[in-house]
């Protein structure tokens, strides 16, 4: 048993990865698609040997300099710096991807999930670090587990540019955490290497695996002993007691929380439950939660709720059926069709339902959309992309489009309004408020004017505006509605926003990764307004962390003392 930990950063090696060596068939195969890749005129057999060659020098030279290469310049500079550097540089993550299979087999030990979630679930805050030279195989590794969500850092030589032992590469991931290196434990496999680093480091311990059948490694210095050896991964459990019980301390100060939620979209495949989710959470920073319609009732069946702060639930949730179902059967509150509207209309009242039992200020609300040709907003898009926007072409689509949807819009209007007063009587007896969000695709509604026909339903304390920045940028971005206008017009009325960022017309990024003015946002949100950070997914936690420290710098959010 240990205390003073509140960290643990793993090593990869004896937790994802045990490397079995391939038989040469396996090998020849894997070298000969490189070798047709490249197009190249060398014997197959000869190319082999090249390779070979070239990654024992580079891994000598690595290991002497503690410099560590990603795979682009690793396959220009080293293995194939004959080859055209374009070709070689389009092919590199490719082609390292076949070479790493070809050389050896990475198995994932059966208890390395159980192992990482009890951790985590005891309360130790997670990072882990690897000496590699692939930027994708970890993360598709602890993708495949549903774990990547319970690791705060991933810090990989290939993507920071020095190797093990050189102790920036622990104290990156210590500082990522933002916990000092004498409240951390290290878990690694190599005395000489990764208890090294931790030593160098300044880590309060040291964990080392050792495989029972073969002879504990001696390190070379012996003030690189490590404090516990253990022949199993469970054995972690043993000396890392529930943090917070006799035995474990608490870590020193307040974890820094902001006046934001977190919105469960990035949950997906992420974590096995949502539970986990919201254990996370408040470890990144985020003070509150709120639930998309992706949430299911099963993924809330048997979760704690009444532990968690949720800000606001986004409509259908729980699910009974997806958004996609709705919107290809017409169950919006826009359908023409009386018996759709009511199932658009009954689809909401569960989350009114939920956001009531969950102490929810709000419900986001998707008012539907206009029936049109999908096929024009999608070629639209693709024009965008292919960087022809300012083409005839483009102008000409654009066109249709808006002539297509304003021919359409009134009867789709109108259904809405009728639907919106029901849902508000509805929504009334449980003093709960919705908000209309400005959407995504053009032929979505509220469009600009259209948003403040339906906020006239209603006064501030029943119905307001939910602003989402990623969507008003890519409108913005395709010609239809000027972002700021949604923010000059609607500011007033503004109950919540959902913020993320946008690269080109792609959004739900990390806010600092794209185009999005956020210091022009700041000065238009409502100081009484919720904010929700909405990423999808491939956001890493790492840009996560560094998105509300982003948010936090350009005056977005702020940060506020932790509540008892």
């Amino acid at each position: 048993m240990t205390c003073g930990v509140d960290a643990v950063v793993l090593d990869i090696d004896g937790l994802l990865r045990r490397t079995a060596q391939r038989d040469e068939g396996w090998r020849s195969q894997h070298v000969r698609q490189i070798f047709e890749l490249l197009g190249s005129d060398v014997r197959p057999g000869d190319f082999s040997t090249l390779l070979s060659h070239r990654a024992k020098a580079y891994k000598h030279w690595s290991e002497e300099t503690l410099v560590e290469l990603n795979e682009v310049d690793f396959w220009t500079q080293w293995m194939l710096p004959e080859w055209p550097a374009d070709k070689v540089r389009s092919l590199a993550l490719q082609v390292d991807q076949i070479w790493r299979d070809a050389n050896g087999a990475s198995a994932i030990p059966p208890e390395t999930k159980e192992v990482v979630l009890e951790l985590f679930r005891r309360g130790y805050r997670l990072g882990l670090v690897s000496n590699t030279t692939s930027s994708l195989e970890i993360p598709r590794a602890l993708g495949a587990l549903r774990i990547s969500g319970c690791l705060e850092t991933v810090v990989l030589s290939c993507e920071f540019g020095r190797r093990k032992p050189d102790p920036a590469v622990l104290q990156a991931a210590t500082q990522r955490m933002g916990i000092p290196p004498e409240r951390c434990a290290y878990f690694g496999v190599c005395p000489d290497r990764t208890v090294a680093s931790a030593k160098r480091s300044g880590f309060a311990t040291t964990v080392m695996l050792c495989d029972p059948r073969e002879a504990a490694m001696r390190p070379v210095d012996p003030s690189y002993v490590p404090e516990h050896v253990v022949d199993n991964l469970k054995d972690l459990l043993e000396i890392f007691p529930p943090h917070g019980e006799e035995g474990a301390m608490r870590p020193e100060g307040e974890l820094p929380l902001y006046d934001v939620a977190f919105s469960t979209m990035w949950a997906n495949g992420k974590f096995p439950s949502l539970g986990d989710f919201f254990l996370a959470a408040p470890r990144l920073g985020f003070s509150t939660i709120e639930l998309n319609h992706q949430v299911t009732a099963a993924m809330l069946a048997g979760v704690e709720l009444t532990s968690t702060r949720f800000c606001s639930v986004h409509e259908p949730c729980p699910a009974e059926f997806s958004s996609e179902f709705q919107n290809t059967h017409d169950w919006l509150i826009s359908a023409q069709e009386e018996e759709n509207r009511r199932k658009g209309v009954e689809s909401i009242k569960p989350s009114i339902n939920l956001a009531h039992d969950v102490q929810a200020q709000a419900v986001v609300v998707h008012a539907g959309n206009v029936p049109s040709d999908p096929a024009l907003e999608d070629s639209l898009r693709a024009i965008y992309r292919n960087g022809q926007s300012g083409s005839r072409e483009y102008r000409e689509v654009l066109d249709r489009l808006v002539k297509s949807r304003a021919g359409a819009a009134g009867p789709c209007l109108e259904a809405v309004k009728k639907s919106l007063v029901e849902l508000l009587e509805y929504a009334a007896r449980f003093d709960v408020r919705l908000g209309l969000e400005n959407r995504y695709h053009y032929v979505d509604i509220p469009g600009l004017d259209e948003m403040g026909v339906l906020l006239s339903l209603a006064g501030p304390d029943q119905l307001g505006f939910i602003y989402d920045v990623g969507h008003a940028q890519t409108l913005d971005r395709l010609g239809f509605y000027p972002h700021e206008d949604w923010l000059k017009r609607y500011a007033s009325r503004m109950i919540g926003a959902h913020l993320h960022d946008v690269i080109g017309i792609s959004d739900h990024h990390a806010p600092g990764l794209g185009e999005v003015d956020f210091d022009m946002v700041a000065t238009y949100l409502p100081a009484g307004a919720f904010r929700t950070l909405e990423v999808d997914p491939d956001n890493t936690t790492d840009q996560v962390k560094a998105g509300l420290r982003f948010l936090v710098e350009h005056g977005c959010l702020h940060r506020v003392p932790v509540t008892s």
